[in-house]
């Protein structure tokens, strides 16, 4: 019975960050977060509370896209729902670089925590399963 207010608290959490969706500022990213709560929630409701990293990482001016599934949650009220695409640690991260108007895949990792740099173009570091850590930055034609 101890474990019971923990319980709550965990219940009480999980609601309220589904309740504060991640935002993204274009339709592209917008339509992208939609379709990937989708796929990674079996399509049942689900949305990012976090893991949505919207900036420029190619160093062309233009805001490219990271959707991190850590973020997804999967059907409100359900306590542990996480993304289809997330195991044990890790859970795929998509990155995405825009092509015109659209966001395009450009890789697919898979991380625990994923930070990007301030540099231009920015430094992108994930923690992947296992707790090793690895960087990659776009080369002017693809992530290194």
């Amino acid at each position: 019975m101890k474990q019971l207010p923990g319980l709550f608290l965990g219940a009480v959490l999980l609601v309220a960050s589904f309740a504060h969706p991640a935002t993204a500022a274009t339709k592209a990213a917008q339509w992208l977060m939609a379709e990937q709560a989708k796929e990674g929630c079996n399509s049942n409701p689900g949305r990012f509370t976090s893991g949505v990293i919207e900036r420029d990482l190619t160093g062309d001016g233009r805001l490219d896209l990271i959707l991190h599934h850590s973020g997804l949650v999967c059907e409100p009220g359900v306590i542990g729902s996480r993304s289809g695409f997330c195991g044990m640690q890790a859970c795929s991260a998509l990155i995405y670089v825009r092509r015109g108007p659209l966001l395009k895949l450009e890789t697919e990792i898979l991380a625990v925590t994923i930070t990007v740099g301030d540099e231009t173009p920015p430094v992108i570091r994930f923690t992947k399963h296992g707790g090793d850590s690895e960087a990659i930055r776009w080369d002017g034609a693809t992530f290194r």
